[in-house]
C-alpha cells in the first residue's frame, strides 16, 4: 500500500506541475512589449510626444510605457482595459485626427483579447463628434 500511495502522490504533483507549466507559457505567449515607428507627433495623456521609433511596453492592465529608442526617454501612460471577443492577431496603436493634431486613442495587444483605451481622452473627441475626426493605425512589430 505505501508503494500505491506514493506513486498516485507522485503522478498528483506530477499532472499539478504541468498544468501550472502549460498555463505560464500560455501567459507568455501575450505579446506585452512592441516595437513601432510613429512618424509624427502627437498627445496622450495631456503628454506629447515626438514623433520617433518606440519601445511600446504594457506594465500593468491599467498603465503602458512608451520608451523612445533614440532618446530613452520614457512616458508612462494610464490606460483603461477593454475585453473584447476575438484573441488579435497583430498588435496596433490607433490613433485619431483631429485637423492636424494626433492624439494615441486605444492599444490592441497581439495574443490577447485585450485592448486598451486612453484613460485620459482629449477633451474635443468627447464633446464634439461633428468634427471631422479620422483614424489612422500603426501596427506593432
Amino acid at each position: 500500500m505505501t508503494s500505491r500511495t506514493a506513486n498516485l502522490s507522485n503522478l498528483i504533483f506530477s499532472l499539478s506541475l504541468a498544468a501550472g507549466l502549460l498555463c505560464s507559457v500560455a501567459i507568455a505567449s501575450a505579446q506585452t512589449t512592441a516595437s513601432v515607428t510613429i512618424p509624427f507627433g502627437f498627445s496622450a495623456d495631456n503628454q506629447r510626444v515626438e514623433a520617433g521609433s518606440y519601445k511600446v511596453e504594457l506594465l500593468s492592465d491599467r498603465y503602458l510605457s512608451l520608451r523612445n529608442i533614440a532618446t530613452n526617454k520614457t512616458q508612462v501612460l494610464m490606460v483603461r482595459p477593454e475585453e473584447g471577443q476575438a484573441i488579435e492577431t497583430r498588435g496596433r496603436l490607433v490613433f485619431q485626427q483631429e485637423g492636424s493634431r494626433k492624439y494615441l486613442a486605444q492599444v490592441w495587444i497581439a495574443g490577447t483579447s485585450l485592448h486598451s483605451e486612453m484613460a485620459v481622452q482629449h477633451k474635443r473627441e468627447r464633446e464634439s463628434a461633428k468634427d471631422s475626426v479620422t483614424t489612422v493605425e500603426l501596427a506593432l512589430r
